[in-house]
């Protein structure tokens, strides 16, 4: 085997380095900034302007996002249908959007709409590529996509949550599993 199919055959964990450069962002501005409460906090003050050590969240977001995108490429070169199509790029969407929470910290005014958009196009991209999955009869991840997206936007509309930090963490574990799962796929 050649080094192309071997970088290639690589990609297929991107979207898991992904994740992982999230969580260890996430955990690590969390040690650096001990005010931090999930409870009362957004996860984006811990990049918000003005905050010490705003960079390591920040500078962690982008990486993670262009991990992400990079993912994003590999699912759009292994998709067979149009729809899996739709779906890797709206996540390379998601991803973008990713990238720009840690380019557009809080306290910027871009910031809120990109940290939505990010949360939203990811949904979306679970929810296309489980219906993708499955018109490719690869039905129990298709299954497990579409109710992974259906969590996360009802628990997002319907859960009473405390701080949208908590709801930030929800959305992530869901991601986490979706990514998981795809290993699977391919």
């Amino acid at each position: 085997m050649g080094l192309g199919y071997r970088i290639f055959s690589g990609m297929k964990y991107l979207g898991l380095a992904a994740i992982l450069a999230g969580w260890i962002t996430i955990a690590t501005a969390i040690a650096f900034n001990p005010w931090f409460s999930l409870s009362r906090n957004a996860l984006s003050d811990l990049g918000a302007i003005g905050v010490r050590n705003a960079w390591i969240f920040n500078s962690g977001l982008i990486i993670a996002g262009v991990l992400a995108l990079l993912y994003s490429m590999y699912l759009l070169l292994m998709s067979r249908s149009r729809l899996g199509i739709l779906a890797s790029s709206i996540f390379f969407l998601s991803a973008i959007h990713l990238i720009l929470i840690g380019l557009f910290p809080e306290g910027t005014y871009p910031h809120l709409f990109v940290s939505i958009e990010f949360f939203t196009l990811a949904g979306l991209a679970v929810l296309f590529y489980g219906i993708a999955l499955l018109a490719e009869r690869i039905k129990a991840i298709g299954v497990a996509s579409i109710l992974l997206a259906a969590a996360g936007f009802s628990g997002a509309i319907l859960i009473p949550w405390p701080s949208i930090g908590l709801l930030e963490v929800y959305a992530i574990c869901l991601l986490t599993i979706w990514i998981v799962l795809m290993l699977k796929c391919f």
